[in-house]
């Protein structure tokens, strides 16, 4: 994946901090082996990726997680939108919402994978 308007982290994340997180898809989690995290620009959009210490943090502590079963947050715009893994949905389960969201329903698909969803980004959508 060539994302060259962001600084990735130059190490992966631990095996134990990977398998901390619960429901991690198989995508995410060899992102997060190869770059535990990163921040910069995509397109135009700012984006901020997580570690997976901190994925395994927020969501414990994130009201729209709680708010919105099955939804894995990895990462945010460094504002109120967030970019996360919604596992109940059968197609674009990677997407992006509002961290002041009230539920699911917010919940923006933008494709079937990171891949996908960092494509979407970098086009603009």
């Amino acid at each position: 994946m060539d994302l060259p308007g962001m600084k990735l982290a130059p190490r992966g994340a631990s095996k134990e901090a990977l398998d901390a997180i619960a429901g991690l898809p198989a995508d995410l989690r060899a992102f997060l082996a190869e770059h535990d995290g990163g921040a910069g620009k995509i397109g135009t959009r700012p984006l901020i990726l997580w570690s997976a210490e901190q994925i395994a943090a927020e969501a414990q502590s994130q009201e729209i997680v709680l708010a919105t079963p099955g939804l894995l947050l990895f990462g945010t715009d460094g504002g109120a939108e967030g970019y996360g893994y919604l596992a109940r949905l059968r197609q674009g389960r990677y997407g992006r919402i509002s961290l002041l969201a009230a539920g699911p329903h917010e919940f923006e698909s933008l494709g079937d994978t990171v891949a996908d969803l960092l494509g979407a980004l970098e086009a603009g959508r």
